[in-house]
């Protein structure tokens, strides 16, 4: 019961400082494409992600977010991994860039933390992101009984769900949908970093994305858990955004989201339905 008071008294004195200042916390998602390796099915990126010319371009994007001025930058990484970019920030404050390859060509990096830098951010990035027990750097060990159960059920489902290319195969609009995103993505790859971005998060891309990576499971029905796997992926948008709410505070004004662009529309959502949040779509920022 401790702690269950503490989060509500912690949310009952946000309500009371942004009810005195009859503001509500803008949060803006930039969703993104992984720069460096990804366990996607189809990894979606750009040729040359660090060359002269990407560089400038990241340049460019980080310093158009930095108008934004957020009190806080979250990145699609899991919470146990935030020592590691605490490291690379305090590292790079001085002036010293990963030697890691795959860590130098994140965006966490590129993005996040270039960004905390420019805007001289005391912290770096905090990382939200959940992982499925089932999966790389998911639940190791569990903490409740319900983390057990939940291990169990995901990896049940997880067992049962069928092989992404024989799901295509049995799904005929999925896959028009899927070849006609990865095609549209192509001719984005084409265009600057920042408004191949932009063309990720307008709404028919959010809208594509959601369909394909949640509610497309339910078409089918495959092997009788088509509901199971899009509640899943809500379950883990849902996870995310409790992270990003436990780290508020009533002295935040603006706060930006990091993460792939799948995550877009349903932490949109979620964050246009809270009384205490204000949804800033990436563009109003990017196109100032």
């Amino acid at each position: 019961m401790k702690s269950i008071f503490g989060f509500f008294v912690f949310f009952f004195s946000i309500q009371i400082s942004l009810g005195q200042q009859q503001n509500r916390i803008q949060v803006a998602v930039l969703g993104t494409f992984h720069f460096g390796e990804s366990s996607d099915y189809a990894s979606i990126s750009r040729k040359d992600i660090m060359s002269r010319k990407s560089l400038k371009e990241i340049n460019k994007l980080v310093s158009d977010l930095a108008t934004f001025y957020p009190n806080k930058i979250f990145v699609e990484n899991t919470p146990d991994t935030q020592g590691l970019w605490d490291g690379v920030y305090a590292d790079y404050r001085k002036g010293l860039e990963p030697k890691n390859p795959s860590i130098l060509v994140n965006e966490v990096f590129q993005i996040g933390i270039k960004l905390a830098k420019q805007i001289n951010d005391p912290f770096g990035v905090i990382c939200v992101n959940y992982t499925p027990p089932e999966q790389y750097g998911g639940l190791k060990q569990a903490k409740t009984g319900l983390d057990t159960i939940y291990t169990v059920y995901s990896n049940m489902l997880q067992n049962r769900k069928p092989e992404i290319g024989r799901f295509f195969q049995e799904n005929p609009l999925a896959d028009k949908e899927f070849k006609s995103y990865l095609k549209k993505n192509e001719e984005w790859s084409k265009l600057s970093l920042e408004k191949h971005l932009l063309a990720m998060n307008e709404t028919s891309s959010l809208n594509s994305l959601h369909y394909l990576n949640i509610t497309a499971w339910m078409d089918q029905n495959p092997n009788g858990i088509g509901a199971e796997l899009t509640a899943k992926e809500y379950l883990r948008n849902a996870k995310i955004l409790q992270n990003v709410l436990h780290k508020l505070n009533p002295y935040d004004k603006r706060v930006l989201i990091i993460i792939g662009a799948a995550h877009v529309k349903p932490l949109k959502d979620m964050i246009e339905a809270h009384p205490l949040l204000e949804f800033v779509p990436i563009d109003q920022i990017l196109k100032n």
